[in-house]
């Protein structure tokens, strides 16, 4: 077996295109998942290994450090990431978070 059709199979869904097999657990325009999963606690979630996200409307999150240093200095220059001066994720201080270019990270993380 290839994992591929032999010629003149035919796959199982054949035909089934517009029926809903399981209409209970599929997903619903406009219904929010973010807020009914168990990692989000009032709209933030914390990661075990990058920073703090916000959610921002129906299936949508942001990373906590750009939306914190957005609100305070505007959109980010295009090329260049949010850095966090002490190394602590968590810290989403704004005189902790600056924007500095991807080459920038590069040269910081070799």
């Amino acid at each position: 077996m290839n994992g591929r059709f032999e010629k003149g199979q035919v796959p199982w869904n054949k035909n089934f295109k517009g029926i809903h097999l399981s209409p209970k657990s599929e997903f619903k325009k406009g219904i929010t998942t973010l807020e009914n999963h168990p990692s989000w606690n009032g709209g933030i979630q914390n990661m075990k290994k990058d920073c703090v996200h916000l959610s921002t409307g129906t299936n949508k999150r942001v990373r906590r450090p750009r939306k914190v240093y957005e609100d305070h200095h505007g959109k980010i220059p295009k090329g260049h990431v949010i850095y966090h001066l002490d190394g602590d994720k968590n810290n989403d201080d704004i005189k902790n978070l600056t924007a500095i270019s991807r080459s920038e990270l590069l040269k910081i993380n070799n």
